[in-house]
């Protein structure tokens, strides 16, 4: 079992860096959909899995599996609106199964293994944590680097040198799917006109 304390502990700081990390990526204003849906899952599912792993190997399966999926699902939530519904969609999704495999995590070593074992994994998992949340801050400080182009069709912020392309009256148009861009191809004028 771990130590009350070192769980609360953990857990506050968890909490609070996951916080003020989602605060300080939230306030990049370039964003897409599809980075939003990569900060929602990533605050949604180590979050959760950070928390419900030190509740999972203090208390049991059920207060564990709880408190990591609220914590995982809010995270998710709250942190993925910056990628509209789907970030808030995959980061909720992302979250509720950090937190229960987090939780589940902590109750079966708990259970199965001294102290050492369960400590030990703590460490470890606070090293997972905040090595994928520093990768996901330079990941969007990298993306916003970008200068963005809008997709005509649907209005979403691409990344020209990774989507596809379009050239009409020697223009270059960049969309986010293939059915945007084959829509645009099918009548250019009523989407250059809007």
């Amino acid at each position: 079992m771990l130590n009350p304390v070192v769980a609360i502990v953990g857990s506050i700081i968890v909490l609070l860096f996951s916080t003020a990390e989602g605060i300080y990526i939230s306030r990049h204003k370039s964003i897409t959909e599809m980075y939003g849906m990569m900060i929602g899952m990533t605050q949604g599912m180590m979050t959760g899995i950070a928390v419900g792993y030190f509740v999972g190997a203090t208390t049991d399966m059920f207060v564990g599996n709880m408190v990591g999926l609220l914590v995982g699902l809010v995270f998710g939530i709250v942190f993925g609106r910056v990628g509209g519904l789907m970030g808030m969609m995959d980061g909720g999704m992302g979250g509720m199964m950090g937190g229960m495999m987090g939780a589940m995590l902590g109750v079966m070593l708990q259970y199965l293994y001294n102290g050492n074992a369960v400590t030990i994994t703590a460490g470890l998992i606070m090293i997972l944590y905040f090595t994928s949340m520093v990768a996901l801050v330079v990941l969007v400080k990298k993306g916003s680097a970008v200068i963005w182009e809008i997709d005509p069709v649907c209005l979403m912020n691409v990344d020209p040198k990774s989507s596809l392309e379009y050239k009409h009256d020697g223009k270059n148009y960049y969309f986010c799917a293939p059915s945007c861009r084959q829509s645009f191809a099918n009548n250019p004028e009523a989407y250059i006109n809007k």
